[in-house]
């Protein structure tokens, strides 16, 4: 009898001991939440880090009085609880936006680090001048400010509206730049003689000579080689304008010839 009584006194201790483990565990637990969420609250309310000032980097034609505005009322003032990812997307929506970095400078400073897109040339689209970068991305209606681009005019890209317009313009504008990489170098510029470059047909791409409206057609390959050869028989050209009164279009895509269409027969040069 005495043996049963002292086993169950060891039993209660020991039952009595893990509830006192398990009490303190959960003690600890609650008081550690409770200073967690303390600490949290009082940062993300405290006055230390609240938004003061926006540094931008890199930023020459982004708006950036407008967007510090914009951001200023419509985002939470505390830098910590501030989503940098929403504010980067934005940024990167921007016309003038390649590619943005957004983040936090402690204790009140964001910095928006940009990557601006550069004019390279004027479009032509839907009968309108534009100022297109090297993607074909429309940055803005070509006017005074942009006169200093004296590459030639590109023709062929679609309007933004259209689908797939962006993936067709940046292929269009890659091969635009290098009709115009394979008409300029140390010694020549063939393209101070050139006013348009047709890329609408990837595998019929046109130059329009500055000095008659015509299309000489280049094909999609051996740009300069096939210009030169258009350059070569231009006393012709204008000997066949002059009997026919027309040259429709001159075709240089073919090896070792060149053919002049008229509004009746093609000659071949």
């Amino acid at each position: 009898m005495k043996k049963a009584v002292k086993r169950k006194k060891v039993r209660l201790a020991r039952v009595a001991a893990v509830t006192a483990r398990v009490l303190f565990f959960f003690s600890v637990l609650a008081v550690g939440l409770f200073a967690f969420y303390y600490c949290q609250n009082a940062l993300e309310t405290g006055s230390h880090f609240v938004l003061e000032k926006i540094e931008y980097r890199g930023a020459n034609r982004f708006d950036q009085e407008a967007f510090s505005a914009f951001l200023r009322k419509n985002f939470d003032r505390n830098l910590l609880s501030l989503d940098i990812h929403h504010v980067r997307a934005l940024v990167e929506g921007e016309t003038w936006v390649k590619h943005g970095l957004v983040r936090r400078k402690l204790p009140t400073t964001l910095v928006i680090q940009l990557v601006e897109r550069e004019p390279v040339a004027v479009a032509v689209i839907d009968t309108e001048l534009y100022v297109v970068d090297e993607e074909g991305v429309v940055l803005d209606a070509f006017g005074p400010a942009y006169e200093s681009l004296d590459q030639p005019i590109v023709k062929g890209l679609r309007n933004v509206a259209r689908e797939e317009s962006a993936v067709e313009n940046a292929h269009r504008m890659n091969l635009y730049l290098q009709v115009v990489a394979a008409l300029q170098g140390d010694s020549f510029n063939h393209t101070n003689s050139i006013s348009e470059i047709d890329v609408e047909n990837p595998e019929r791409i046109a130059v329009i000579p500055s000095d008659d409206p015509v299309a000489v057609y280049l094909g999609n390959d051996f740009f300069r080689k096939r210009y030169e050869v258009f350059l070569s028989q231009k006393q012709l050209y204008f000997r066949l304008k002059e009997k026919y009164g027309l040259i429709e279009y001159v075709d240089v895509t073919y090896d070792n010839k060149i053919i002049f269409h008229t509004p009746n027969k093609a000659v071949v040069g």
